[in-house]
């Protein structure tokens, strides 16, 4: 069988390592733009659950990658000086150069064929591969040469970011959330080796402009973000990296595959740096791809229903999440209004992946300060009262908890008027104490 692979990002690379170490007479080929020692953006995170996977299916590139971890347990929120530490959250950062280079190690330790410095704009030189793999990331040539095919959508969402590095050690992955009289600005940092740590910058369209930041003006951004985050930055400096502001997008593919082009990474689905999958995403797929390929061959067809079958509802539950998240960021102007722990607790949450059982898991401490302080702002006196059977009113409305139904069914009013349904059915809820049934018009 022969491949041809085009990008050398984490995906490409990874799936080229699997695929090979499992069909050795394989032969691979993978063409990659860039030097081998390019790269951009600093560090990159995986969660436990990531480097579990990566363990189990290529124990070598697990080794050498978690050689040049920066490891922590611990996620602060600051806002305003006002800082909270929240445990029992496991993760990893790893610089990006660093991670690239190892997998190209990996690579040539398995006898794929690298090719740098080679762009890639038209796949038909490769008539005679069994497969071509699109892992040439959020701006896909290949994927943009038959989007209408492949049913390719791209939401650029109103924020701005820009990444950033610092020698400014951290100990924990850090929300830095910044009010200025032009807006609020966050940094979403974390440390991905000693001494260096990530800072993405992100605001919204709005204070952006209010602060005159220029899109590809490095020096400027720099000197204007370190001076808004001085107290954070504690005299340490901000490093640029080809640090342009940019717009958040979106990508969704409807089909994944055309012919025996195939799409992974970046270039099928991305998801926001919010919840830190970006790279876990892109090299998960890689997994299911590679997986498809040495179950299935070179049925191109087949190999595709396969990743698919795997990969799919995965990557768009991940990126649904991811979408909730970066919603909550584009408004929080809206959520700095909060008191501080309940901003804290609405952070955590905010992708729903978290929940407030699953907060109490990870820290019991901050759970249970996340509770008081609600207590303390609805006058609650009983302290074991959970949150949602607290009373809640609204204008002239008191409701004894705050569990809302909407009762499944069809229209069952007859001319506008209720009956013996909704008795049986509405009531019956409302004896078992819901606070609020939102009916059918009647």
């Amino acid at each position: 069988m022969k491949i041809t692979v085009i990008g050398g990002g984490p995906a490409g690379l990874y799936f080229s390592i699997l695929v090979k170490k499992a069909l050795p007479a394989c032969e691979i080929n993978l063409y990659e733009r860039n030097k081998a020692d390019d790269t951009f953006g600093f560090g990159v995170v995986f969660s436990d659950e990531t480097l579990n996977e990566f363990l189990s299916q290529d124990k070598r590139s697990y080794e050498l990658i978690k050689n040049s971890f920066a490891y922590w347990d611990n996620i602060d929120i600051a806002r305003n000086g006002e800082v909270v530490r929240i445990e029992g959250n496991g993760f990893c950062g790893c610089s990006r150069q660093t991670l690239l280079l190892l997998l190209i190690q990996r690579c040539r330790e398995e006898g794929v064929n690298l090719h740098f410095e080679t762009n890639v704009d038209d796949v038909s030189r490769f008539k005679d591969s069994d497969l071509i793999i699109a892992g040439d990331g959020i701006n896909s040539g290949i994927r943009t040469q038959f989007a209408d095919y492949f049913g390719t959508q791209i939401e650029m969402r109103p924020n701005r970011f820009v990444w950033l590095g610092s020698d400014k050690p951290l100990d924990a992955f850090t929300y830095f959330f910044r009010s200025t009289p032009e807006g609020t600005l966050v940094a979403h940092t974390y440390q991905y080796e000693k001494g260096k740590s990530t800072w993405v910058i992100e605001t919204t369209e709005e204070t952006f402009a209010k602060i005159g930041f220029g899109v590809q003006d490095e020096v400027d951004t720099i000197q204007k973000i370190e001076k808004i985050f001085e107290k954070e930055l504690e005299g340490h400096k901000l490093i640029a990296n080809k640090s342009y502001w940019r717009n958040f997008p979106v990508v969704t593919n409807k089909v994944w595959y055309k012919d025996n082009i195939i799409l992974i990474g970046d270039a099928v689905a991305t998801a926001h740096f919010s919840i830190g999958s970006g790279t876990k995403l892109a090299m998960e797929s890689a997994i299911a791809l590679a997986n498809a390929v040495v179950c299935k061959g070179k049925d191109a067809k087949a190999v595709f229903e396969e990743y698919e079958k795997n990969t799919r509802n995965n990557i768009e539950m991940i990126q649904h999440a991811a979408n909730v998240s970066l919603s909550w960021f584009e408004d929080m102007d809206r959520h700095m209004k909060q008191d501080f722990m309940s901003f804290a607790f609405s952070l955590m949450s905010r992708s729903k992946k978290i929940t407030f059982e699953n907060l109490q898991r990870r820290d019991k401490a901050f759970a249970a300060k996340a509770v008081h302080n609600f207590h303390s702002k609805q006058s609650i006196p009983d302290i074991n009262t959970s949150p949602a059977f607290s009373p809640f009113s609204l204008r002239k409305m008191s409701l004894s908890n705050r569990i809302v139904m909407s009762p499944m069914g069809q229209y069952s009013a007859h001319e506008g008027l209720v009956n013996d349904w909704h008795l049986v059915h509405y009531g019956s809820r409302a004896t078992a104490g819901t606070g609020l049934i939102l009916t059918e018009m009647t």
